[in-house]
């Protein structure tokens, strides 16, 4: 008898062992997640970018070597798990022939503090992320090819007359280093003047995708008085999403 008990003590112990062995370190409860892309575009089709995630305890600190992190892409392939080294997990996200914005979540942990009941868990068609996980993403622009090029047009280059119409169409042309036009990817204008500022943009600085021309449009809408003297104002462009930003030259809108 204590032979047979003897006996089971061990085969319990054993399976705890191997349970134990088995145990997925994960990050504490109300631990922080920040995820970064490097580059935040890759063209289609093979492309890599490196998603970084960093992984902060409630007290400050690094998660423990060794904490799993998962992830998951709505557009793309990318590896489902990475494992941290100084509190911070690497993954390769992988573009395929589809051009698009992949939205990457990490997830990592248990529940952190209950959020707002109006607030809803989060979702990607990698799978669903509870409410309340430690959780983080990042948007990485996938394009049949990397920009190289932005032209910038204004029609008209002049605004003049008066009315509710005093608007300039401003048009982003991006090329990529062969000619060919990109597709899909953000374009941020931006306004150059000096002293009282009277013009706006309609895009409000938010970004404005290229078309399938590799077009990106805004406008340039001016209240500056038709009885002032002329002025001109500068408007110029990025395109953030390139490995490196990449600035237009300004083009120039004279106004009255």
């Amino acid at each position: 008898m204590k032979k047979m008990i003897r006996d089971l003590v061990l085969l319990l112990l054993a399976v705890a062992h191997v349970t134990c062995n088995q145990s997925i370190l994960t990050a504490p409860p109300g631990s922080t997640v920040s995820v970064f892309a490097n580059p935040t575009f890759i063209a289609a089709n093979g492309d890599v970018s490196v998603i970084s995630a960093l992984v902060i305890e409630p007290a400050g600190t690094v998660v423990p070597d060794g904490t799993v992190v998962q992830f998951f892409t709505t557009l793309g392939k990318i590896q489902n798990e990475g494992k941290t080294n100084d509190g911070v997990a690497r993954v390769n996200l992988i573009s395929d022939t589809r051009s698009g914005t992949a939205t990457v979540t990490v997830v990592s942990g248990g529940a952190a503090p209950a959020p707002a009941p109006s607030a809803s868990p989060t979702a990607t068609s990698g799978g669903a992320i509870a409410a309340g996980t430690a959780s983080a993403s990042v948007d990485v622009v996938i394009g049949s090819a990397r920009p190289k090029t932005i032209i910038l047009t204004a029609n008209p280059p002049r605004i003049t007359g008066s009315g509710s119409a005093r608007q300039s169409r401003i048009v982003a042309n991006v090329f990529d280093d062969k000619g060919n036009a990109v597709v899909n990817v953000p374009v941020i204008f931006s306004i150059t003047e000096s002293g009282d500022v009277t013009e706006t943009l309609a895009s409000g600085s938010s970004p404005v995708y290229t078309d399938s021309s590799g077009q990106a449009a805004d406008f340039l809408q001016t209240s500056y008085s038709p009885d002032l003297p002329p002025k001109t104002v500068a408007v110029n462009a990025t395109v953030a999403a390139a490995a490196a930003p990449l600035v237009a030259t300004p083009v120039s809108v004279q106004i009255n």
